[in-house]
């Protein structure tokens, strides 16, 4: 019988052979968007792609479009932005482009629905969540990026100065912005990720960051690029629940302390309604890597609370082998399945492993003995018999 160290990670299979030092996640990763599309300024409605969710992104809005795959920006020609249109974390697995607007002409919304057990797995009472987001907050004043999780989509009203994000009178969200407006009061901010609340409200409820990303781009368009984490603590109806945000310094950092957040909220929320993830912008914040999932490891490199990791992963796409190192016992075996999505597993690559001497094991596997071809990602668990 198998006992079940269950861990799961993503891996880039598409990219180039690529070494990946990544530890196993412990729990579930719910929602990943990676903006893993095909493009150049190209723009995001209509694009559907990653986990987790029921159909494909909504923009609206005006002016200059929600684009992935942007490496140029109004400000200037350096950028955080890569060569692909992305973010980079050192640490952290990363694929694709990342969304952001050219400058700050006009007001662009996206939405992207949860599917239902995507929903049912991150709004239960008495559970604790955890989210992570790449975020570059623009150089200018023109702060006003938002990210939440929430019931209603993030607004922008035409013609409306006096608030750069609204959302509708009984939309309830968590996230993270760049933005200071509270209350309708306008504010571009100074660059530091914020945690922001709707309640039943058109304004944000902000609480302003401690942590203010450097500008070491010359001449800049962004601030560099930080590794925000968020943890949601649901709490009973009629208790407030909890938000705290976190600036990770490195990818494979341990879980932090809640007293170590950068931002803090509360407020008592009726989550079981929130089905979606909304983004707003004025400006040209840009965002990228969006996880969720229900434990810290999930949705970073950190730390797994479980007793075995991964070391490294290598995959050849000519031959599309891929090799895992991980922990492991001398004397043991152990099974090595696949997903492709994370919703059913679909198969073993191998069981009946026996461990390598040493306390890790490095195996070979051919991906297309098991009907895969070149898949652009897996999901691997690896179960001690």
């Amino acid at each position: 019988m198998k006992k079940s160290h269950r861990r799961k990670l993503i891996v880039p299979l598409a990219a180039a052979a690529t070494l990946l030092t990544v530890p196993f996640v412990g729990a579930d990763l719910i929602l990943l968007e990676q903006f893993d599309y095909e493009g150049v300024n190209t723009p995001l409605n209509s694009l559907e792609s990653g986990l987790g969710w029921d159909g494909a992104w909504l923009v609206t809005g005006w002016g200059r479009n929600y684009d992935i795959g942007r490496t140029a920006y109004a400000n200037g020609t350096a950028s955080t932005a890569n060569d692909r249109g992305g973010l980079e974390f050192e640490g952290l697995p990363t694929a694709g482009s990342a969304l952001g607007r050219f400058g700050t002409a006009g007001q662009r919304q996206a939405q992207r629905t949860l599917t239902a057990a995507s929903k049912a797995a991150l709004t239960a009472d008495g559970s604790t969540i955890w989210f992570s987001v790449l975020a570059g907050g623009p150089s200018n004043g023109n702060k006003y990026g938002t990210l939440i999780f929430a019931t209603d989509p993030l607004i922008a009203e035409q013609g409306v100065a006096n608030n750069g994000n609204l959302s509708s009178a009984t939309g309830q969200g968590f996230g993270v912005g760049f933005r200071t407006d509270n209350g309708g009061v306008a504010g571009g901010g100074t660059g530091s990720p914020n945690a922001v609340a709707f309640i039943n409200s058109e304004s944000a409820t902000v609480a302003e960051g401690t942590f203010l990303p450097e500008i070491t781009t010359d001449p800049a368009t962004h601030h560099d690029t930080s590794l925000i984490v968020g943890k949601i603590n649901w709490k009973a109806n009629g208790t407030e629940d909890e938000l705290f945000l976190f600036n990770m310094a490195a990818a494979n950092d341990p879980e932090p302390a809640e007293g170590d957040a950068i931002a803090s909220l509360t407020a008592d929320f009726d989550q079981s309604n929130f089905t979606l993830i909304s983004l707003q912008d004025t400006g040209s914040t840009i965002y990228d890597e969006i996880r969720f999932g229900t434990a810290f490891s999930d949705v970073t490199s950190g730390v797994s609370a479980g007793p075995f990791r991964i070391q490294t992963i290598d995959y050849d796409k000519d031959t599309t082998t891929v090799t895992l190192t991980w922990d492991s016992n001398e004397g043991e075996k152990y099974t090595v399945s696949y997903s492709t999505d994370l919703q059913e597993w679909d198969g073993d690559l191998a069981d009946g492993v026996d461990a390598d001497a040493g306390d890790s094991t490095t195996k070979s596997f051919d991906l297309s003995l098991a009907g895969l071809g070149a898949p652009t990602q897996l999901f691997f668990r690896i179960e001690k018999e």
